[in-house]
Order: structure tokens, then sequence, then C-alpha cells
């Protein structure tokens, strides 16, 4: 995944200079009962399981199914940086554990996709990153639909999957094994990313894979070690 480009990053901090009100949290006025209340003077908005944003919640909310109300140990918390003159929200998400962050700032157009996951409220370029500080997953989302081609790193910073839909019925993907060497260079379903239609699979020999099941089998391996590190 890639870092958000420097003109992006001094965009969005100009903007909460300029035209957005930043959150400037204040206790002067608050007794000394209420402080001693409080477990944190930070504006955070969400806490979220290790596990958040894999499964929707089958309640019918818009909320995560891996929120919680506290601090959940090896999992994440979403702070609110400020909001702009359109009132979107600039979130960021930090790793429970270690306070490293889990992701840059990125914009949610909703109140909605504070405690959510789900892509219909999120509105510009989201990357994130493993705990150990190297790229996990870059894309850019408008109207809860990708933008563009997103990226996907395994825990070692090696770029693993690049894919871009094109025409709403077929992602192009790009895959690559952990240690840098091609995978996949194929056009595959949009309803299914392993149902192929074109293009060339390698194992992990180099050698070019014939068999459209072995193909299969590459690919869903290749996803599956990606998915294991974000």
């Amino acid at each position: 995944m890639k870092y958000i480009p420097t003109l992006f990053t001094a965009g969005i901090f100009s903007l909460l200079m300029t035209g957005c009100t930043s959150l400037q949290t204040t206790h002067s006025n608050l007794s000394t009962e209420v402080k001693q209340q409080l477990s944190t003077s930070e504006a955070i908005v969400a806490y979220f399981s290790k596990d958040a944003g894999e499964e929707a919640c089958s309640c019918g909310s818009t909320i995560d199914k891996g929120y919680s109300f506290v601090p959940v140990e090896h999992g994440y918390y979403r702070k609110l940086l400020g909001r702009d003159i359109q009132g979107r929200f600039l979130l960021q998400d930090f790793y429970q554990d270690s306070q490293k962050p889990q992701t840059d700032p990125f914009w949610v157009i909703d109140p909605k996709g504070l405690n959510s996951f789900d892509i219909l409220y999120t509105d510009g370029l989201i990357t994130a990153y493993h705990e150990n500080g190297k790229p996990s997953f870059s894309a850019t989302y408008r109207q809860g639909e990708q933008v563009g081609k997103a990226q996907s790193y395994y825990e070692n910073g090696q770029l693993g999957a690049e894919y871009e839909l094109t025409n709403q019925q077929t992602y192009v993907q790009k895959l690559w094994y952990v240690n840098g060497q091609p995978a996949a260079d194929v056009i595959s379903d949009y309803e299914n990313e392993h149902t192929l239609h074109e293009g060339k699979v390698w194992d992990d020999k180099g050698q070019l894979v014939d068999n459209d099941e072995q193909k299969s089998e590459i690919i869903s391996n290749i996803y599956k070690k990606i998915e294991q590190t974000e």
C-alpha cells in the first residue's frame, strides 16, 4: 500500500487550518469529580476488535460487528480529527496496544461511518498500515465505489495484490508472492475475483500454470496469505 502523497497530506492539514473545524479538547470548565471519571481526554469516537470489518453485523445496524464501547486488547481505536466546511469527518485509526497509526487520516461523509468500515461512507484515499509500520492497504473510494487501482501488501511490505475494476464486470489483477516473484496477471470476474477470464498465472518456481483449477488455487492462496497479515 502506498503512503499518502505529500500534496495530499498537506492538503488535509491545510483544510483543517482554514476550512475545517479542528477539535480542541479543554477541561478547564470541568469539575474535579468529572475529570476523574474520564478514561481519556482524546477525541476517540470508537473502539474495534481485531477482526472488525471482516463481517457485517446481521442485526441490520450500520455499526460494525467489531465495534466496542470500551478499549479492546489487540484491537483498534478511532480518533475524530476534525470536520471540513462540507460537513465531512476526518478520522484516523490506531492500534490499541502500540498506539501506532493503523491508517493515515481519511474522510467520512456520514456520521454512520464513525463506527463502521463500510466504504459507502468513505470519501477519498484510505491508506492502512501493519503494526510494524509497513503498508497494508491502499484504495480510493467515491460514493461507495472503488476508484482506480487498489493495493494490498504482505506484512514485510511487499506488494501482494494490485487490482482495478474496469467496467463494473471485471477486475484486472496483478499478484505477487511474498518474495516479490510474480504470481498472476489476470482479468477476473467482478463478483468473484477467483473466476478467471484470461491472463497468466505462475507457480512459486516461476513456471506458467495451465490448469484452471491450479490457477484459482494459487490466486486464492495469495489472498489468504495477504489477509492473514492484515
